[in-house]
């Protein structure tokens, strides 16, 4: 999926989540900081083509958290980062900066849908 600035993003749905045994959210809902071996091996696999970065966000109320996990090109995995900027982190190690008074988050448009499945179900490409 195409987002701003010409990068690429593969949103992790319900269908995905159930054909590699992804858990749900498992570093924001669940508060692991072990990166579930299922999203491991899925990461390496897309690492192949260079360095990627996990990410999840779970909001409520305003109020939320985020994680992120960095993932070099060849499969080598980070730390998992759980805090408020978690994405941010991410993106701006991967060469993503913010534009115009804003974070790296909104310059992407990562905010545009609620729910990951809405991601899928935009069929944006």
């Amino acid at each position: 999926m195409q987002l701003n600035d010409d990068v690429q993003m593969i949103p992790l749905g319900s269908t995905a989540r159930e054909q590699y045994a992804i858990p749900f959210l498992p570093l924001t809902d669940d508060g692991d900081v072990e990166f579930p071996p299922s999203i491991q091996e899925l990461c390496r696999q897309l690492s192949a083509g260079g360095d990627l970065a996990y990410i999840e966000a779970e909001m409520f109320g305003g109020a939320g958290v985020q994680a992120s996990v960095l993932v070099e090109a060849g499969g080598k995995i980070g730390s998992a980062i759980v805090a408020h900027d978690a994405i941010n982190v991410a993106l701006r190690s991967l060469g993503i900066r913010s534009g115009f008074g804003g974070d790296a988050f909104t310059s992407l448009a990562l905010g545009r849908y609620r729910e990951t499945d809405a991601w899928v179900d935009s069929g944006q490409e």
